[in-house]
């Protein structure tokens, strides 16, 4: 956890890392769930005190792929999330970057989403 915490520059504290083992890792936790949950306390200070965060933090797999959808919903729209990840589902061999970009801005209901700001003066 310490090891990804530092790829974001941030150090946690002797104090949080016992809190997470004691609290989420009771049980085997996947590198999954470990490195979607740095992402969320990659936002602690050192000196924050957890007990505040600890209730809001997932406690499972799921729970944390749920948390960062949510995430990615509200910084992105719901239906640009999930119009990209079926896209990213559907063909066998996946689509490259450009594929997905030439799909993705052929799409007329992800286009009128984009807020007004970051709509391209040309498709």
């Amino acid at each position: 956890m310490q090891l990804l915490a530092g790829r974001y520059g941030r150090k946690l504290s002797n104090q949080q890392l016992d809190a997470l083992s004691d609290d989420l890792f009771a049980t085997p936790a996947s590198p999954l769930f470990i490195h979607l949950l740095t992402s969320f306390v990659r936002h602690w200070t050192s000196s924050d005190v957890i007990e505040p965060w600890m209730d809001s933090l997932p406690t499972s797999l799921d729970a944390a792929l749920e948390c960062k959808l949510v995430d990615l919903e509200q910084c992105y729209g719901a239906e640009l999330v999930a119009r990209t990840l079926g896209l990213m589902t559907l063909p066998e061999l996946g689509l490259t970057d450009a594929e997905l970009d030439d799909v993705l801005s052929l799409d007329d209901v992800i286009f009128d989403a984009l807020p007004s700001t970051a709509k391209p003066t040309l498709r």
